[in-house]
């Protein structure tokens, strides 16, 4: 693990780790809190136990474990975490799957203390994948702080599914849970998650369809599970190969795919597509093919700006795979507005300060918004504002007090601005 400086690139701190058995040890998935401080997902090989879930807190300032957890299953076999996310309330959630007895794997999906790593609950689902090769585990955060897991499952067909479940976010009950298998009874291959301004679920990647192989893209209700629509499968121009590997929503609720696509004597090219958000019908293709007309992927894309962002890779005939960033101009490519500015939240003045401190944040629209102040262990002070704000600057003043009136000891704390599509935090400091 590296933690880098953010102006510079400068290397603040470096982390070995080395499981007991000496081998495959991975991070897969890292995420962290207000204060800093990182958690970890991965793997660690536990002997006689193969491969385990891995979940690991390091210090933010030094990069120190401050505690680490491995859990396995039954079976004695590999186990794995993929994915990790903090919750509101500061505690983080980890995602994989584990082997239990008769190597039946089921999807683990569970919540621990910050403070400590102790077990707050754990929410399981039938039908997982035993894969400990390719990622099959996401994680997104509802709205209200639920946790949204998408797995790769495997079905009753000999197929691949879509699962997918909602568990609360104090107790991991599930909201629910659902199972997505196509119309092939094929595979349907998971490759990359995303979430909504709403909070719905956008699910990308590709789809068997009698041994073609097409973008598959997706649109579930955050709110109850309920499949919205099912985009017409992107099939390129010689009909063989074609994989979604990213998804995002730009404006006006525009959702947009892109992966590697076989073209015509071009072997992948980058294909990005464009759906309409509300029925999902296809809006537009763009493809790139690289230097040497050889293997070219996205890995990731972004809006911002008015412009479309891809990157990936392409493959040139003397360097091999180079990093490659595609920008694409909305408005020559499709008729949705241009994207709102993101809400935005101000440098809290004084800071620091006694007794109090003034929050300000602006917003390009209307919309929800939870302003709060939390300690540095991610436990919540107070809540300043929950609900509708309007668009413009709304400013908001802190008197050092929690919700309880009481005066708060002088120390850093955190105030975090969440809306539906983002989160923002600064550090406040109160002197005595």
């Amino acid at each position: 693990m590296l933690k880098l400086d953010g102006a510079t690139g400068e290397v603040l701190w470096s982390r070995l780790y080395q499981g007991s058995a000496g081998l495959d040890e991975a991070v897969l998935g890292v995420d962290s809190d207000v204060a800093g401080d990182v958690y970890v997902a991965g793997r660690v090989t536990v002997a006689g136990q193969g491969m385990q879930m891995l979940a690991m807190k390091l210090r933010g300032s030094d990069g120190t474990t401050a505690w680490m957890d491995i859990r396995g299953g039954t079976a004695g076999g590999d186990d794995i975490a993929w994915d990790v996310v903090v919750g509101p309330d500061g505690n983080p959630v980890f995602s994989g799957h584990t082997l239990e007895t008769g190597n039946v794997a089921r999807c683990l999906t569970r919540k621990l203390a910050a403070a400590d790593g102790a077990m707050i609950w754990e929410a399981t689902l039938a039908g997982a994948l035993n894969d400990v090769v390719s990622r099959s585990a996401w994680l997104h955060l509802a709205p209200d702080g639920d946790v949204l897991m998408v797995q790769r499952g495997y079905g009753a067909t000999n197929g691949y599914d879509v699962l997918l479940a909602r568990y609360d976010a104090a107790d991991g009950q599930p909201a629910w849970s659902v199972r997505y298998d196509g119309p092939t009874h094929g595979g349907d291959d998971p490759r990359a998650v995303a979430i909504t301004a709403t909070g719905d679920v956008l699910v990308a990647g590709v789809q068997d369809t009698w041994w073609n192989y097409n973008y598959l893209t997706l649109k579930f209700s955050g709110a109850t599970g309920a499949l919205l629509w099912t985009a017409p499968a992107y099939n390129g121009p010689p009909g063989w190969y074609d994989v979604a590997t990213t998804v995002c929503e730009g404006p006006g609720g525009l959702v947009v795919t892109s992966g590697l696509s076989d073209g015509s004597g071009t072997s992948w090219d980058i294909a990005t597509v464009g759906y309409d958000g509300t029925t999902g019908a296809q809006q537009w293709v763009l493809r790139h093919d690289g230097p040497s007309s050889q293997s070219d992927e996205a890995r990731a894309v972004a809006i911002g700006a008015g412009r479309l962002f891809v990157t990936g890779y392409v493959y040139a005939d003397v360097t091999g795979k180079d990093w490659i960033t595609l920008a694409y101009d909305l408005g020559l490519t499709s008729d949705a507005p241009l994207p709102s500015a993101a809400p935005s939240l101000a440098t809290p003045w004084p800071n620091p300060f006694n007794p109090a401190v003034n929050i300000a944040f602006d917003l390009a629209e209307p919309a929800s918004v939870r302003v709060a102040i939390h300690a540095l262990d991610g436990a919540l002070v107070r809540v300043l504002r929950d609900g509708q704000a309007a668009a413009g600057r709304t400013s908001l003043r802190w008197d050092g007090r929690d919700a309880a009136g009481r005066t708060v000891a002088a120390a850093t704390y955190a105030v975090r601005l969440s809306t539906l599509s983002s989160q923002e935090v600064r550090l406040i400091t109160l002197l005595k």
